[in-house]
């Protein structure tokens, strides 16, 4: 088949190889002039680790991550809020701390060695479908094709979203992020959060090479005054919060070096329509408090290929595809959307129930191992 792909991401990339090795002909349009990932650290669960498996990357990206045995979360007082350790589902179970630029890189690679058509500087805006195939159309109005299929991997702001007319809810949060990459040799094989309240949120994520991904929760409307205020001021603060933060602070000296992220949810009833699928966060985008973004659109990728191979047709495959994914996706999206106002709004009794409560969750058994589930991406609904 000839199958058009838009965006060039984790999920876009991810799909175009696994299609791609399927012996189909593809083309990502990518809107970069240079197709590359941006953002910072993710957390490489199991669920995630067994697609880069498949493709034959992950031995290679370990290589470059930091192992992870858990993750930990203290309040500001310095008291234990929560601790979960991946060896109590058994002792094959951690997750990776990776640079998104290192899992991208090595998604690139294996596009360019299955012959993969890339194009950027190419944003697709809108298409054609005609029953039998699908024209795309780019932000100049040119259209490409015809294709088989369109696969929309355009992210969570997706504009294809809107062209296929799909009915969806879309909720945009009053928080957000910074993120930034810099030496850290204090926090080592596990994810570090130190949490104040419902408005103050930071963290280190180990990422190999004596490297940590840093994050600062705050309110999107936030931002400027944070700005105001001055990048010694705010690094103060930061420090005073979580101490082994300071190494990786001495080297950033601009608000700019750092990469400024809101969080988007979107319920999609059908991620189908036409000619045209949608995977990751396309699809159905959350809040990063989970982390189950990358993992979740990796799964979505080998998902519907499988899908495909197996039904021979996209129609089908699209129907496959939903009807496989959507329970899990559904359990993440929801999970998500019910714990974010626990770590960020504007809702300071969230947080006294939260400190209450939290710490007993992983003391029984059966709660620590649904936790731990969760966590790694092998949780596959409520039941």
């Amino acid at each position: 088949m000839k199958i058009a792909v838009s965006g060039g991401g984790i999920a876009g990339t991810a799909v175009s190889n696994l299609l791609a090795s399927a012996g189909n002909q593809v083309t990502i349009f990518e809107q970069a002039t240079q197709c590359q990932a941006i953002g910072a650290g993710i957390m490489l669960q199991p669920s995630g680790q067994a697609v880069l498996d498949r493709l034959g990357i992950l031995a290679t990206i370990a290589r470059q991550s930091a192992k992870l045995e858990g993750i930990e979360a203290f309040l500001l007082s310095g008291r234990p809020l929560i601790e979960l350790k991946y060896g109590h589902l058994g002792e094959n179970h951690f997750a990776y701390g990776v640079h998104r630029g290192v899992l991208f890189q090595h998604l690139l690679n294996r596009c360019v060695q299955s012959k993969v058509d890339l194009q950027t500087s190419t944003q697709i805006c809108d298409f054609c479908d005609d029953g039998d195939s699908v024209h795309v159309i780019d932000q100049q109005g040119t259209r490409h094709g015809p294709f088989d299929f369109l696969v929309a991997a355009d992210g969570a702001r997706s504009r294809l979203r809107t062209a296929a007319k799909l009915k969806s809810r879309t909720v945009d949060y009053d928080y957000a992020a910074i993120w930034a990459t810099g030496p850290c040799s204090q926090v080592h094989h596990r994810l570090h959060q130190v949490i104040d309240g419902t408005d103050r949120l930071v963290g280190l994520l180990p990422i190999g090479n004596g490297q940590c991904s840093f994050f600062w929760g705050l309110r999107t409307d936030h931002y400027e005054e944070l700005v105001q205020r001055g990048m010694l001021a705010w690094k103060q603060e930061v420090i005073a919060m979580c101490e082994p933060a300071a190494e990786l602070l001495d080297s950033i000296n601009h608000f700019q070096e750092m990469t400024f992220a809101g969080y988007r949810h979107v319920r999609m009833q059908r991620w189908h329509v036409g000619k045209v699928v949608f995977l990751g966060d396309a699809a159905h985008p959350s809040s990063p408090h989970l982390g189950q973004g990358v993992n979740l659109a990796l799964e979505d990728a080998a998902c519907f290929a499988d899908a495909l191979t197996e039904t021979g047709t996209f129609q089908q495959a699209a129907v496959r595809y939903q009807q496989l994914r959507q329970r899990k996706v559904r359990y993440y999206q929801s999970l998500t959307r019910m714990l974010t106002p626990f770590f960020q709004s504007d809702m300071p009794l969230s947080a006294t129930c939260r400190n209450i409560g939290l710490p007993w969750f992983p003391k029984v058994p059966w709660i620590r191992r649904r936790m731990l589930q969760t966590l790694s991406g092998l949780q596959d609904g409520w039941i």
